[in-house]
């Protein structure tokens, strides 16, 4: 997998209208960002939010989960997962 498909990979998340044919659910969401913040910075470093700061508790909750995910594997799985999203939404990404 190339740095250029994870690239254009996020690129395509960060640009999907919110009323587009690929509807991303919160779950979704959560999955990208964390392995996003996985693939960037790498184990989460900051302390956990209080359980009523919602987003951003489970922003952290799910880039925490990734804790000792290689940065390379983070950026395949998220390629992994946009492939697998938007070929169920019956809008196949596929990298260049």
């Amino acid at each position: 997998m190339s740095a250029a498909n994870f690239e254009a990979a996020v690129e395509y998340v960060r640009s999907l209208p919110k009323d587009g044919p690929v509807q991303l659910d919160n779950n979704a969401k959560l999955v990208f960002y964390s392995l996003y913040k996985q693939a960037t910075e790498g184990d989460v470093k900051s302390s956990q939010p209080w359980a009523v700061q919602l987003e951003a508790r489970a922003k952290w909750d799910a880039w925490s989960a990734r804790k000792g995910m290689s940065s390379e594997a983070a950026k395949e799985e998220y390629v992994k997962q946009l492939i697998a999203v938007t070929a169920e939404k019956g809008h196949p990404w596929n990298p260049a």
